[in-house]
This record gives structure tokens, C-alpha cells and sequence, in this order.
């Protein structure tokens, strides 16, 4: 039984992500199909729980032959919503230019830039060649969302400031909000929310290098 999009979990999805980059990859090598194995090869996920998460979606492989890399790529893609273009502003606070790039280059497909905002004065006019736009200043906020017609906000400002920019975005029309800061931010149930904190995933990194795991007894 096929789940319903609430029915998802975000790893589900987020697994959904790597898996699309991993094919895309085989496909740019040439390969025409592939096992879940393999594709566990060049994500490090168990082929299990690739097999499930692909399932939740329907049924993309054929038992004992594989994916087809083409099609599972493009309904991947259908199910990310990569097909759609998301014009999305990014609203930052002395953002140097490499930060603002690295956006552009980690961002999916159909995520377009289309407005960089500054709350720092001193870098309103500076251009993005990449982009092929200038920062612009914070009070242009409103008229960027409306003209532009902006689906996604990135905050990356301070975490004291990151809820006043929520919030003016969220006011403004956008209706998906990306939060690089530490701080959490609240937002209406209609307004998807993913808060970006490299914190907690780099965690594991450090569990696994620091195992086996001494486990405290009880004292009585």
C-alpha cells in the first residue's frame, strides 16, 4: 500500500535525495540498470532499506532483474519535485560570496535563486556574477517575494534575527522556509519548515569513531 506524503518520514526522504544523486551519477556513467545493492554501493545505505523507502512510493523494479536507472531517476525527481522550479531568495546578514555560491551548488534541481538579501549595508550592490544578480538590501524584502514570485526563503542570518526574517518572509508569501541558523523558528501549519542544523548529523560522525560505546550501570 502506497503512503500518502504525511505518511513519510523526512529520512525517507531525505534517503529519497541521496538515492537520486547516486543514479544520476550511474547514469552519467553509462549504466542503464541497476540492483539496490548497488545502489547501496555508492550511498553507503543498506539495500533493505532502500528496497523500503522506494516502496512507499509504488513499484519502480522488476524482481530479479533491478531499476531501470532512467525512469527511477525521473520519478525520483517527480516525487522531490525537482520538475519544478522554486524561485527562492536567500536573505543573509555579511554574507561573503563563497557562502552564497556554495548555496547555488548545493542546492537541488529546480531551486532557483532569483534574490540575494543582505541585512549588511556595506554589501547591498555587490555583484553575484554566478547568479547574474546584485545583494540587495533587507526593505526590498517584500517587493522581491511578490515580484519575483518566491516560493522559498533560506535564512542565514543571526539566530537572534532569524525569526523577525521568518516571520516578514512567511508575511510576504513565501511558502517554504529553510533555516541555517541554530536558532528554531515557529511557522504557520501551511508553511513547510526544514531547520538546517549540520550540528546533529556531523554527531554521528563523531558516535561512530568514539565506539564501542561505554554504557554506565546503575549505582543502587
Amino acid at each position: 500500500m502506497i503512503k500518502t506524503r504525511d505518511d513519510i518520514s523526512k529520512l525517507t526522504v531525505t534517503r529519497m535525495a541521496i538515492y537520486y544523486s547516486a543514479l544520476k551519477k550511474m547514469l552519467d556513467d553509462g549504466e542503464t540498470m541497476c540492483l539496490s545493492i548497488q545502489i547501496g554501493q555508492h550511498t553507503g545505505i543498506s539495500p533493505s532499506i532502500i528496497r523500503k523507502d522506494l516502496s512507499c512510493f509504488g513499484e519502480f523494479g522488476t524482481k530479479g532483474v533491478g531499476y531501470r536507472i532512467e525512469f527511477l531517476l525521473q520519478w525520483i525527481g517527480e516525487i522531490l519535485g525537482y520538475n519544478t522550479i522554486w524561485n527562492t531568495v536567500v536573505v543573509g546578514m555579511g554574507m561573503p560570496l563563497l557562502s552564497i555560491n556554495c548555496y547555488q551548488n548545493f542546492l537541488p534541481p529546480g531551486f532557483q535563486i532569483t534574490a540575494v538579501l543582505d541585512m549588511n549595508e556595506q554589501n547591498h550592490g555587490v555583484l553575484l556574477p554566478e547568479l547574474g544578480l546584485s545583494i540587495e538590501s533587507l526593505q526590498n524584502l517584500e517587493s522581491v517575494v511578490f515580484n519575483k514570485q518566491v516560493s522559498i526563503g533560506l535564512v542565514a542570518v543571526l539566530p537572534e534575527q532569524a525569526q523577525i526574517v521568518t516571520d516578514r518572509l512567511v508575511a510576504a508569501g513565501v511558502t517554504g522556509i529553510a533555516n541555517f541558523t541554530q536558532a528554531q523558528v515557529i511557522v504557520p501549519d501551511n508553511i513547510a519548515l526544514t531547520q538546517i542544523n549540520a550540528g546533529p548529523m556531523i554527531s554521528q560522525l563523531s558516535y561512530d569513531l568514539a565506539r564501542p560505546v561505554p554504557f554506565l550501570r546503575s549505582i543502587v
